[in-house]
């Protein structure tokens, strides 16, 4: 038996390198697998929160444009424009008495309040989306991914009055994955109501 055997065989030395070696293996091993389940959890996690925030800003810009309805003794409207994968926003007042309307904001007659704005620079990704299947906060229907998600009529302007009524009509925003939300517009009386919507039970929650 060579002296280094001897040394090992007596100070333990060479079992607890081995030892050492199987836990780093083994700890490693416990950090991948931990990773794998924490990554899909995190981004999740993401998306609901960024969705939360979008949809949180725009009811914050309808809710704007009803207070500046009030303020001003006017109609003033959101105007919606779904591009691509984005969404674009901007609230123009009524200029002649007659609501906003796209054709007074072509001839310059319905002015702008706000520059034009993004929503997806509010929180990333989110646009006015249908992102799953899901049923019509309104009434039930099905709806299918990439169905229409501005469902406020014919019309891209969705307006409140100086009386407190407004348009009514829903927004379904998501980014491309995570959760479904609607913010629903009650036409007679101009409120605003965010809404998520649960795919285990199939209804809509607060």
């Amino acid at each position: 038996m060579t002296e280094t055997h001897a040394l090992s065989r007596r100070t333990g030395f060479g079992g607890a390198r081995g030892a050492a070696l199987i836990d780093i293996v083994v700890a490693t091993s416990l950090i991948v697998v931990m990773a794998a389940i924490a990554v899909p959890v995190l981004g999740g996690t993401i998306d609901r929160e960024r969705t939360i925030v979008g949809a949180q800003y725009l009811a914050g810009q309808l809710l704007r444009a009803r207070l500046e309805s009030l303020k001003r003794a006017r109609a003033v409207a959101v105007r919606l424009e779904v591009v691509g994968d984005r969404t674009k926003l901007r609230l123009f007042a009524d200029g002649n008495g007659n609501g906003v309307l796209q054709r007074d904001i072509d001839r310059g007659i319905d002015p702008p309040l706000t520059p034009p704005g993004w929503l997806d620079d509010q929180a990333r990704g989110i646009s006015l989306r249908v992102n799953q299947p899901i049923t019509d906060v309104a009434g039930g229907a099905a709806i299918a991914p990439g169905d229409d998600p501005l469902r406020i009529g014919n019309t891209a302007l969705l307006t409140f009055s100086p009386l407190g009524s407004a348009s009514s009509g829903t927004l379904y925003i998501a980014a491309p994955r995570g959760p479904q939300i609607a913010i629903r517009v009650f036409g007679a009386t101009g409120r605003v109501r965010v809404l998520m919507f649960d795919a285990r039970t199939r209804q809509w929650q607060p």
